[in-house]
C-alpha cells in the first residue's frame, strides 16, 4: 500500500463524509441529488481513468425500453456514448451495452430502502436486453457472453444500534431467493460501519476501521473499479445501429428483384447464463 496515495483518499472520503453529514442534518427538500453528487464528484471521479466516466440517469437499450431513474451509472467511454441533457449534472440515457455498474445512493440502510433498491435494479435487470457484442463475417450476430452490470447499495447511516453484518444479509435474504450464491445486489457498503460483497468465494465483510481510514468505503470502491475493465471485455464490440436503424425490415437483391425481410421475422433474445451472472445473446 502505498501511504501518500492512501492518505489522499482518505481525506476525500473524510470530507465526502462530512458533506454528506451536513446536508442529512439540514433536511433539504433535494437530499437524495445532494447524497448522489457526493458519492459521484468526491469518491468516485478521482478514482477513474480515462476508459470510464460516471453519471446518473436512466439506462436504455435498442428496443426502447427504458429503466427507472439510477442514481449512478459508471459506463465505458470506448462503447455506446451516452445521450447528455446536462453536462453540468451529468443527466442522461445511458445504452446498456456501456453501463458495467450501477449504484444506488440512500441516506440510511433499512429494509424500506432496500427493497426499493431491489425492485429498481430487478425491473432493469429483467426489462432490459443487450445487443450482440460479436458478428461473423457476413455481420451476422453470433451468440455472445456478456456480463450485466453490477448492482451495488451505498448508505451514509443505518437505523440499527448495533451493526451485525449477519443481520444485513439477514435481511437481505428476506427479499432475494438467490442471495447466497446469485444476488442480484452484489455489493453493500454502509459508512463509517462495514462492507459486504458478494465474491465467487461467498460474500465477504470488511468492518470500519476505528482510525478514520474508512476500510470500508476504501474497500468498496476499488474494488468496484478493479472490476471494470473484465466487465468492460465482455461487451465485445456492440453497434450503434440497432439503436437507430431496423436492421431486420430491409430489402435484400435477391433473383434480381428485391425482397423484404427474406430472412423471416428476426428478434434478439436473452438467455440467463447461471454463472458470474452472464447473459447470452442469439438471433432467430
Amino acid at each position: 500500500m502505498n501511504d501518500y496515495y492512501r492518505t489522499i483518499l482518505d481525506g476525500q472520503i473524510k470530507k465526502a463524509l462530512s458533506d454528506a453529514k451536513s446536508a442529512i442534518q439540514l433536511k433539504h427538500p433535494y437530499l437524495t441529488g445532494r447524497l448522489r453528487e457526493i458519492v459521484l464528484h468526491q469518491l468516485f471521479e478521482p478514482l477513474l481513468n480515462n476508459n470510464y466516466s460516471i453519471g446518473n440517469g436512466k439506462i436504455i437499450d435498442y428496443d426502447g425500453n427504458i429503466s427507472s431513474e439510477i442514481d449512478i451509472c459508471i459506463y465505458s467511454k470506448n462503447l455506446h456514448p451516452p445521450i447528455f441533457f446536462s453536462t453540468n449534472d451529468k443527466l442522461g440515457l445511458f445504452p446498456i451495452e456501456s453501463v458495467l455498474k450501477t449504484i444506488e445512493v440512500k441516506s440510511v440502510f433499512n429494509m424500506r430502502n432496500l427493497k426499493d433498491t431491489f425492485a429498481k435494479f430487478n425491473d432493469l435487470d429483467q426489462k432490459l436486453i443487450c445487443t450482440p457484442a460479436l458478428h461473423d463475417e457476413n455481420n451476422y450476430a453470433i451468440p455472445t457472453h456478456f456480463i450485466k452490470p453490477h448492482y451495488s447499495l451505498f448508505t451514509f447511516d443505518i437505523n440499527q444500534k448495533n451493526y451485525k453484518p449477519e443481520k444485513i444479509l439477514e435481511m437481505y435474504s428476506d427479499i432475494d431467493e438467490n442471495w447466497e450464491t446469485l444476488p442480484l445486489i452484489s455489493s453493500i457498503c454502509i459508512a463509517n460501519k462495514g462492507w459486504l460483497c458478494n465474491t465467487q468465494q461467498g460474500w465477504i465483510h470488511k468492518a470500519y476501521n476505528d482510525n478514520n481510514t474508512n476500510d470500508e468505503i476504501v474497500g468498496f470502491l476499488t474494488t468496484m473499479i478493479n472490476d471494470l475493465p473484465r466487465i468492460e471485455l465482455s461487451r465485445g464490440n456492440p453497434q450503434i445501429g440497432y439503436y437507430l436503424f431496423d436492421a431486420i425490415n430491409i430489402d435484400k437483391f435477391i433473383d434480381r428483384k428485391f425482397i423484404n425481410k427474406p430472412w423471416g421475422e428476426g428478434k434478439y433474445i436473452i438467455k440467463n447464463k447461471e454463472l458470474e451472472n452472464h447473459q447470452l445473446i442469439y438471433q432467430v
